[in-house]
């Protein structure tokens, strides 16, 4: 009988271990998640009083969305932004946002489209650059990789901003 007993309470101590464990992880989702959308919920009030789209509002929505990974409202927000001609905003972080989301989902031609975009406007932009040779590189693409990196290396050097 004792041996029941010791069975039983080995067994509850078990389940407890396990339901405290689920708990804390449980907990910590929960807390990131109301932190999320309290944070969300700031910036949309601040933006109905405000009704104004500056580089840190857009950042601020762009990685609430990307940490949602939400790819539809991120690059509906990046369009918008694109939109609107705002002065505020400059189009090469716009570019590089919706770049990154598109990398991130795998729609590569379209994320180097943007990145090449960049170039045209900026073509010493060495972080571009090396984005799109790592990109480049993951793809395959050996010889296109190698002149991106040539040209970055370029750059580090100081090669291609005398000329």
């Amino acid at each position: 009988m004792s041996n029941n007993v010791l069975f039983f309470r080995l067994y509850l101590s078990i389940i407890l271990i396990f339901l405290s464990i689920f708990s804390f992880f449980l907990s910590r989702y929960l807390l990131r998640l109301v932190s999320n959308n309290l944070q969300f919920l700031c910036l949309f009030n601040k933006l109905t009083k405000e009704i104004n789209l500056n580089e840190d509002n857009y950042i601020t929505l762009f990685s609430f969305y990307i940490l949602r990974e939400n790819l539809f409202l991120s690059v509906a927000l990046s369009e918008l932004m694109l939109e609107i001609d705002n002065h505020l905003i400059e189009k090469d972080l716009v570019h590089d946002s919706l770049a990154y989301s598109y990398y991130n989902n795998s729609f590569y031609a379209i994320s180097e489209y943007y990145c090449l975009k960049i170039l045209s406007a900026s073509p010493y932009n060495d972080k571009v650059i090396l984005n799109l040779a790592n990109m480049y590189s993951g793809l395959g693409y050996k010889a296109k990789a190698n002149n991106m990196f040539i040209r970055a290396s370029k750059l580090k050097s100081g090669d291609l901003l005398s000329k």
